[in-house]
């Protein structure tokens, strides 16, 4: 079916539902407007605060660019607006300042007095005993102590019941939404009471502010707790293990372990050096010294037994070992070298004294192999003088050598300690300066959600609002009565598309696949009953010229007249086509089931043709309507259906069809074929008719008007009268 063809249909739908759209949604829009005549006066504010959340750079100079992240961080600032601990609060505080600055007698810009009154109506002495007229913030304290010692106080039914100041229900009205892909958000509230309206903003932005910092700090504080914490521990450890070590180096004698076994070391050396000189010059000294007195024999002998000379001797030889341990020591005072130098001028003084002696007592100019007794006098004195000189200095280097041996064994296990201390020391050093790192870092990151969390600022203050917002009364009686309309128009579009009563041509059509030939009014109504016999006539006229396409040109035509059941009109309808067909001068035989032959007979069942059926009179008439029984209480014979030229199936149109009826038609054409079984609708309303007669009477403007509309006739011009217009000779 096109849409040209559907448009009619959708047209007709409209109209025979038209009482329903019209009157139901005006009682419905009229009932709300009633019930809502008398609404209260309601107050809005609005805010908009800065939140910086997108453009605020952080310290080193960035911009937080992450779509997701800054959509999560204006959607945690949303839902703790909602949060049901923020309304809590909020109401609470809402409540103490009710209890504290409200006047039952006055308006002020707490709360109205009507307000006030209804409040104190409802709440019990023992919570007006916890007010402090004096601080708002010991009576919030007072009310949430109040409310936690169980759910059967007023304060806690309070917030969990349905008051429309200072529930939770109440305040979840607030609506709080982002300014297009800004920094800004804005929170809007409106109630009743334009003095709760400014103060429900003022404390819920209060409590955003320090809420939503404490929430992006909390995290962020337990991080930087946590390294401080770590550092002072990691500290307090360093500075155990220093002072270890400093306790072990000061009772080592230890100030750098490094430079004094490097020192210590050097020392060995130049010992060792030491005493392998002065060893070898002691060992050949020595035997020098031997040697010599072998061959001074007796002149060596009085020369020993000189007491001058011995003293002498004793005295450079005691010269000579003092001398060798200034030398040899390591002590390099003041006193050391005067003595050093001291010693050394009465050595030369003593060596001088000894040469003078020794002179004296040569006799002899020269010995048995040729030497110089002088000459060997003044070698045995010199050989005597270093071999008694490193004979000295041996034994202090022996003394020497026992120390520094000493010392390495001292400073052995002292150098794997200092190890082991400083390792310990440089691990926990590294240690110490990552939790100085990371500290930092967090400090830094903390700083960076302050001054992200922090900057929420108040662009527009909330207003106290001295004017009510425009009612809703209005937007209450449209919705109501759009829904109203929509509701009825669904529930008939439904019970359409359900429905299958026939009712006119279209559904018949779409039901049963039947060519409708047309259809016969019903009883009508008051307002068109005087237009009865016009408009039966009409509608018998249209059906009868439908059929007389079909007549027998040859002989008579049998016109068969059926049903699915009893009572759906034939004999009615066969009254009207005979006298329409008689007053056209045709002779007409009306044969029925009912009084002209038994349908339950074996000649009717038996029957091989109609004329079994005819009378006398029948016999000679050119058009015989048969009116044969419902299918639903007999079959019809094939031989009767083979002797009817066409067979017109009337059914009512205030009936649904049903698969019987479609069993029943579908039989019907199968065993009539090749004639045609037309669908005739019976007991049909005006509209129905007027589908296939046109406009019925009256006439009148404004029902043609409807006509035209049903049929979306919507721009056709007037016609004239033609024949008025036409000549003589054209009107022939």
């Amino acid at each position: 079916m096109t849409t040209m063809n559907k448009t009619p249909m959708i047209t007709l739908f409209f109209y025979r539902i038209r009482y329903w759209v019209l009157f139901p949604p005006l009682i419905v829009a009229a009932l709300v407007a009633f019930f809502t005549a008398r609404l209260p006066k309601n107050y809005e504010a609005n805010s908009t605060i800065y939140t910086g959340i997108a453009s605020t750079p952080n310290l080193d100079g960035t911009l937080v660019a992450d779509y997701f992240s800054t959509n999560s961080s204006f959607d945690n600032i949303i839902n703790l607006a909602r949060s049901r601990s923020t309304l809590e609060t909020v109401s609470l505080k809402l409540l103490a300042q009710a209890l504290i600055h409200g006047d039952p007698n006055k308006d002020n810009t707490y709360m109205l007095a009507s307000n006030y009154r209804k409040l104190r109506a409802i709440v019990p002495a023992d919570v007006m005993g916890l007010v402090d007229k004096s601080s708002l913030e010991n009576t919030y304290k007072h009310f949430v102590d109040y409310k936690k010692e169980g759910k059967n106080n007023f304060i806690y039914s309070l917030l969990n019941w349905f008051h429309p100041h200072y529930s939770i229900d109440a305040l979840k009205k607030i609506r709080v939404n982002r300014l297009g892909s800004s920094d800004m958000l804005e929170i809007k509230y409106s109630c009743d009471d334009p003095g709760i309206v400014h103060q429900t903003l003022r404390f819920l932005i209060d409590e955003i502010d320090k809420e939503y910092a404490q929430l992006q700090l909390g995290s962020s504080n337990d991080v930087v707790e946590y390294f401080e914490k770590q550092l002072t521990e990691t500290r307090t450890n360093l500075d155990s293990l220093e002072d270890s070590l400093l306790r072990y180096s000061m009772a080592s004698n230890v100030i750098n372990y490094e430079e004094q076994t490097k020192r210590l070391t050097e020392i060995k050396r130049d010992l060792d050096a030491q005493y392998e000189n002065a060893y070898t010059t002691n060992y050949t000294s020595g035997y020098m010294v031997k040697q010599l007195e072998q061959q001074m024999k007796d002149r060596a002998k009085l020369l020993k037994e000189s007491k001058d000379f011995m003293q002498q001797m004793e005295t450079t030889s005691l010269l000579s070992q003092k001398i060798a341990e200034i030398e040899t020591s390591t002590n390099t005072s003041e006193k050391n070298t005067d003595a050093l130098a001291r010693y050394k001028n009465q050595l030369e003084k003593a060596q001088t004294r000894l040469q003078e002696i020794s002179g004296n007592l040569a006799s002899i100019k020269s010995s048995k192999e040729g030497l110089a007794l002088q000459d060997m006098v003044n070698q045995w004195m010199t050989e005597k003088l270093t071999y008694d000189r490193t004979h000295a200095e041996l034994q202090v280097l022996n003394r020497r050598m026992a120390d520094i041996n000493q010392e390495f064994t001292r400073f052995t296990p002292i150098g794997p300690s200092l190890k082991k201390q400083e390792r310990e020391i440089q691990v926990t050093e590294n240690a110490y300066q990552t939790m100085l790192d990371h500290l930092a870092q967090a400090k830094l990151q903390q700083k960076n959600i302050e001054m992200r969390s922090t900057t929420i600022d108040v662009v527009t203050e909330p207003v106290y609002p001295l004017a009510a917002v425009g009612s809703k009364r209005n937007f209450l009686i449209l919705v109501s009565y759009i829904a109203c309309l929509f509701f009825i128009m669904g529930c008939f579009l439904i019970l359409e598309l359900l429905d299958r009563t026939i009712r006119n041509k279209q559904r018949a059509v779409a039901l049963t696949g039947a060519e409708v030939i047309g259809a016969y009014p019903g009883i009508p109504t008051l307002k068109y009953r005087a237009f009865a016999l016009e408009t039966n006539r009409i509608a018998t006229a249209h059906i009868c010229n439908r059929l007389s396409p079909l007549f027998n040109t040859k002989g008579r035509t049998v016109i068969g007249l059926i049903s699915s059941d009893p009572q759906e009109g034939k004999s009615h309808l066969a009254g009207e086509m005979t006298a329409y067909w008689m007053d056209m001068g045709f002779t007409v035989s009306n044969i029925n089931h009912a009084t002209d032959f038994n349908s339950q007979s074996k000649l009717y069942v038996t029957a091989s043709n109609a004329t079994a059926l005819f009378t006398e009179e029948s016999a000679v008439s050119d058009l015989i309507l048969l009116e044969l029984p419902a299918l639903s209480v007999n079959a019809v014979p094939k031989g009767i259906l083979e002797s009817i030229d066409v067979i017109v199936y009337i059914v009512k149109a205030g009936r649904a069809w049903r698969e019987r009826d479609k069993s029943f038609y579908q039989a019907l054409v199968d065993q009539a074929a090749p004639r045609p079984v037309l669908l005739c609708l019976n007991w049909a309303n005006r509209l129905a008719v007027e589908d296939f007669t046109g406009l019925l009477p009256p006439r009148s403007k404004r029902r043609l008007f409807e006509y035209k509309l049903l049929q979306m006739e919507l721009t056709s011009e007037k016609s004239p009268d033609i024949d008025k217009g036409m000549s003589p000779n054209q009107n022939a």
